[in-house]
């Protein structure tokens, strides 16, 4: 026989094809069990399990398992590439999914991406550490997270009291250590204090103190990326205003992670509010070599941004729509420079 050819007897007869598409048939469209379709066709059950075998491999029988987490690797790979990522996961846009019940669908399935990647990645025996904010909060509720013992949970940011459990990090931090079996080291002290001398006083408290100690050890963290906006978990909170958000957009800050506010190319920015939060600082997180950010919507596509280029995050947990959005920016950007440069050599 020559090469390359098959033989007669490797190409299956009409016959053939029909007991395979019959076999097929009953067994994933009629719900028949193999041990059913042996039964009815006098043959074992193994000779059943080898047909649909060989009905799968000659394309009688075609499987697609449509993932409520489909993702979009493409888009992926692009922003990966444009930022320097480590890694990135763009959840495309739920298909079947409209109205005001879209917003949930979304960020449970983001949450449900972030809890697979952390479940997946987290070494065992690690320091956690976990900020807040409702897509936190949908990460850690999501159900993929499992035991990791011997880990230990380290609460970033103080607590805002128990009227929003959804953004407060306590809370938070109280159901990840109870999810990973994990001792948990939690920051007793309001996310935002009056004035800097009682920052200091409730520095010097030793509880709080081996806190920030466990937070320069963290190996991975799970942050939410915020927006200058009254959605944050600040403003929810109450310890921002309308005055205060239209003050932090002034300084040309575009969002912040765990309270530290950042503008759009990465720089921090300097704020009187620095002095009164009672959060770990943004040169303890950059230490930690797993920095997952987790955000969706085009609200969130500019802070993720400048979060990534201050180096914050280095692992984006995203959607299709802030995403695009991204990449929109990015090319104004690129725009914007190519312009500049012109103006400048035709000077």
């Amino acid at each position: 026989m020559v090469s390359g050819h098959r033989s007669r007897s490797d190409v299956p007869d009409h016959d053939e094809l029909l007991a395979l598409a019959e076999v097929a048939q009953q067994y994933y469209l009629e719900d028949l069990t193999q041990e059913q379709i042996a039964r009815r066709r006098s043959v074992s059950r193994s000779n059943v399990s080898r047909m649909l075998k060989v009905a799968r491999e000659r394309g009688v029988v075609e499987i697609r398992v449509h993932h409520p987490l489909r993702t979009l690797p493409e888009m992926q790979d692009q922003l990966k590439g444009e930022l320097g990522l480590h890694d990135c996961f763009v959840l495309a846009e739920p298909s079947g999914v409209t109205g005001g019940n879209a917003p949930r669908v979304i960020a449970r399935q983001i949450g449900a991406l972030g809890a697979r990647y952390l479940q997946e990645n987290l070494p065992e025996k690690c320091v956690i550490g976990v900020g807040w904010g409702t897509t936190v909060y949908q990460v850690v509720s999501s159900g993929y997270l499992q035991k990791n013992i011997g880990s230990a949970v380290v609460q970033l940011m103080g607590s805002v009291g128990g009227a929003t459990p959804d953004i407060d990090g306590a809370q938070i931090a109280s159901h990840l250590g109870s999810l990973l079996g994990s001792r948990v080291y939690y920051l007793h002290a309001p996310m935002v204090v009056t004035d800097a001398g009682v920052r200091r006083g409730l520095l010097r408290d030793q509880h709080i103190r081996k806190t920030f100690e466990m937070a320069r050890q963290v190996d991975a963290l799970i942050v939410s990326v915020g927006a200058v906006s009254e959605a944050s978990g600040l403003f929810r909170a109450g310890y921002l205003n309308d005055a205060d958000l239209d003050y932090i957009r002034g300084q040309g800050a575009v969002g912040d992670i765990c309270g530290s506010y950042y503008k759009q190319d990465g720089t921090l920015c300097a704020l009187e509010l620095d002095e009164r939060m009672v959060a770990a600082l943004p040169d303890v997180m950059r230490r930690a070599p797993l920095r997952v950010g987790v955000g969706w919507g085009t609200a969130k596509a500019l802070p993720s941004l400048g979060a990534i280029r201050a180096g914050m995050i280095n692992v984006l947990i995203t959607d299709e729509a802030s995403a695009r959005e991204m990449l929109q920016i990015i090319d104004r950007e690129q725009l914007d420079r190519q312009a500049t440069a012109l103006t400048a050599s035709a000077k």
